[in-house]
């Protein structure tokens, strides 16, 4: 089935969805033809992420999540990705990182990756930030294809996560 932008409610999510997200992303790792895919996020960090200065956004078909994506908000600290493409010190605040977007296996091909693309970057910009950063494995092609239609410019590609190739995009708002 074919959906559009219409049959999804976005919304920000909050404490009640986190068995969602969870549960979500438990189903994507169960469908990875390669676990070099996607980053692994604990209980921890994906709860740390329904709250300030992060924004997890979920994507709704007849009120059942069926996707979430995060922003997170690294701030100076070593996940900003702001650092893997040289941004100074001192303009770090001003750079926000996509953590992770899933869609349930049964949503994929639908534009959806890219609708929730579109919708954090309002977030990102009226959070103040000038740049989005994101990691994508170089396996995932999606991925790839969809943050470069989103006009992210492909950076370079590192080895982060304890070990996992990426390739480093980012955008200028």
């Amino acid at each position: 089935m074919k959906y559009t932008h219409n049959d999804f409610e976005f919304r920000k999510c909050e404490a009640e969805h986190f068995d969602a997200i969870c549960e979500i992303q438990e189903i994507a790792f169960m469908h990875l033809e390669n676990e070099q895919l996607l980053r692994r996020n604990t209980r921890e960090m994906l709860a740390a992420c329904l709250n300030d200065p992060h924004y997890t956004l979920g994507a709704f078909y007849h009120g059942e999540m069926v996707a979430f994506a995060i922003l997170f908000d690294g701030q100076n600290g070593p996940e900003n990705i702001g650092r893997d493409i040289g941004i100074p010190e001192e303009e770090l605040e001003l750079t926000i990182n996509f953590k992770l977007i899933i869609v349930l296996p049964e949503y994929r091909g639908n534009g959806l990756q890219q609708m929730l693309i579109s919708e954090l970057e309002k977030v990102a910009i009226s959070k103040g930030k000038k740049i989005m950063c994101a990691t994508v494995s170089p396996l995932n092609h999606y991925s790839s294809k969809n943050f470069e239609k989103a006009g992210f410019l492909f950076h370079s590609t590192k080895t982060k996560y304890g070990g996992l190739e990426r390739n480093i995009y980012y955008k200028i708002l």
